[in-house]
């Protein structure tokens, strides 16, 4: 089996019918890598509340977890308008602090949903976890976050410096175009504006939705766009971008190339998706 980490924080979501639920990252993207037959480890923060109590206990199903306590858990409230998904920041969470590992992983998935993960310590987790492949699900880095306020996509330009260098230290990026401020109805602008911050090293996946994804891998020389074999309509999207991060590190982590990554990522996100109509 191939040993993948995931790291980032647990989420609560609360939604407008008064009900509320565990979520983030670290829950879609477990659920994924046990259908990639991948043995986990979590690494997230989260506080004490009821909701968080629930979603851990389901990490802790989902293979090793790894649990740092916060005085809360980032919290969102879901609304829909016009058929659209607004966020709202309700709390946040702590810094999480990589711990030693003494197995380094063949990948590790790296996908905070909020400020939980600084740079220096997705630095630090290259340096004490030593994976073969690094993927980085950015989006939580491109949100602007103020409690009260919906969640906004920032310009690139606000996002430190420091942060673009360590992202430009991983294997592959990977982020939505609705998680771009920057040319949302242009996606190869979007895709030369984060290349232009990224460097040279990196992978970078630009997710459409349903109409598939643009691929710059620096090796091949070329940018490509690919469409999905089929698309899946009427069941919820929830969690698709998690699953395909995480079939693209596994896909790498076990040596492929970034194409046929990219490809086999496709093909297990619509494989859920049908999943969800039966």
């Amino acid at each position: 089996m191939t040993r993948l980490l995931i790291v980032g924080g647990l989420t609560i979501d609360r939604f407008a019918d008064g009900t509320s639920a565990p979520g983030g990252s670290v829950i879609h993207s477990g659920r994924a890598a046990i259908a990639e037959d991948a043995e986990v480890t979590i690494l997230t923060i989260a506080g004490d509340e009821p909701e968080a109590a629930i979603g851990l206990g389901e990490l802790s199903e989902l293979g090793d977890l790894i649990h740092q306590l916060a005085p809360s858990t980032v919290t969102f409230g879901h609304d829909e308008i016009d058929g659209r998904r607004i966020l709202t920041y309700l709390a946040g969470t702590g810094a999480i602090e990589p711990p030693l590992f003494t197995d380094p992983p063949e990948a590790a998935l790296l996908a905070p949903i909020a400020d939980e993960l600084p740079a220096r310590a997705l630095i630090a987790l290259r340096d004490t976890a030593r994976p073969r492949v690094t993927v980085i699900l950015i989006q939580g880095w491109l949100r602007r976050l103020r409690i009260g306020e919906p969640v906004r996509p920032m310009e690139l330009d606000e996002v430190p410096p420091a942060t673009w260098a360590a992202f430009g230290t991983a294997d592959a990026i990977i982020v939505s175009t609705e998680d771009v401020a920057e040319s949302p109805e242009n996606p190869l602008a979007e895709a030369a504006a984060l290349r232009e911050r990224l460097g040279q090293h990196p992978v970078l996946v630009l997710t459409l939705g349903a109409h598939g994804y643009l691929l710059d891998d620096p090796a091949a020389g070329h940018v490509v766009v690919s469409a999905p074999p089929r698309i899946v309509e009427g069941v919820s999207m929830v969690g698709a971008g998690d699953a395909f991060g995480v079939a693209m590190a596994m896909q790498l982590g076990r040596g492929a190339g970034a194409a046929a990554a990219a490809a086999a990522a496709t093909d297990r996100v619509i494989g859920m998706l049908e999943g969800r109509r039966s």
